[in-house]
């Protein structure tokens, strides 16, 4: 049998991670408060340090409900969002997550399967 590709297997993580962000903010059928504008709405998984950033992108500290509008169209709402994290966890894991944010991550087949059997 033939073993998933890394790129499948990063399209997995994302789809089961993001689904368990919004069960850990929203257990409620996915409705709670956004993290950032706190409007009671159906959340995503909102991530402060954009996707692209592979050492942060699964990181639970960097990824919170959000509603829609601040999500998609506010791009974040990152000024709010950097705020709600320093009330959340302090100005020390905020910089951390920044410092993260400059390293390359180079995840290999078992790291993939092992975050997917965590989240899922």
């Amino acid at each position: 049998m033939k073993k998933p590709s890394i790129p499948t297997l990063r399209r997995k993580l994302d789809k089961v991670f993001s689904a368990w962000i919004r069960g850990r903010d929203a257990p409620d059928n996915g409705i709670a408060s956004c993290f950032t504008c706190h409007r009671h709405a159906k959340l995503e998984a909102g991530h402060f340090i954009r996707r692209q950033h592979a050492a942060t992108r699964w990181d639970e500290r960097n990824v919170h409900g959000q509603c829609s509008y601040c999500n998609r169209w506010l791009h974040g709402a990152l000024d709010d969002y950097y705020a709600a994290l320093v009330r959340e966890y302090g100005q020390g894991t905020v910089n951390e997550l920044m410092r993260m944010k400059r390293t390359t991550v180079k995840y290999t087949r078992a790291d993939y399967e092992e975050m997917i059997a965590r989240y899922s």
